[in-house]
């Protein structure tokens, strides 16, 4: 397998935050005042705050297991990929080696986020998703935040695209989040 290194941008996990959707991992390059916001489940969240804090646990989450049995079979994980997002879901790859060969398979990008930081291995975003799909933020103090109104800008920029792709289902989930969100029924 070949890697095109100049389709994608590498990123870094910047925050995990709760917002009033879920829980939300931004990804963004050093330096850059964008970031990619993916919202992924509880469990998800707990493994990359687990792995971003270093504390092992006594008995291994999912992820760990995963790692120590890649380990054991002499392999590890080389790179992780966010290829593409469909109808607003973000998919993902996971590059490692086997008996010397690199294997690429498909992921939730929590997963693979969660092993690239348990490996320490990189974590690239296909450039074209990177100029749809990020948003603005900002520093402050120190701490990344991404601005309140870029959940809602955010949705309001997904559903438009919901709407003119005809996804009507994925509009109205939209739609609906927005509106509790701005603390509308």
């Amino acid at each position: 397998m070949s890697f095109d290194e100049w389709k994608y941008l590498q990123v870094e996990v910047e925050a995990l935050t709760l917002s009033s959707e879920g829980f939300m991992v931004l990804l963004r390059p050093v330096d850059a005042h964008k970031g990619l916001p993916i919202f992924i489940g509880a469990p998800e969240a707990h493994s990359i705050a687990q792995a971003l804090s270093s504390t092992p646990y006594v008995r291994p989450l999912t992820h760990d297991l995963f790692k120590s049995v890649l380990e054991e079979l002499g392999s590890e994980i080389v790179r992780v990929l966010v290829t593409e997002r469909q109808e607003g879901t973000y998919f993902a790859r996971v590059v490692f080696t086997s008996n010397g060969e690199e294997v690429e398979t498909d992921s939730r990008p929590s997963d693979a986020i969660s092993l690239a930081l348990r490996f320490k291995a990189p974590i690239f975003v296909d450039s074209e998703l990177w100029e749809q799909a990020s948003v603005p933020f900002e520093r402050q103090g120190g701490s990344t935040e991404p601005p309140h109104h870029d959940t809602a800008e955010l949705l309001q920029r997904r559903l438009a695209e919901a709407l003119e792709k005809e996804h009507y289902e994925e509009a109205a989930r939209l739609r609906d989040q927005l509106k509790r969100l701005q603390g509308g029924n």
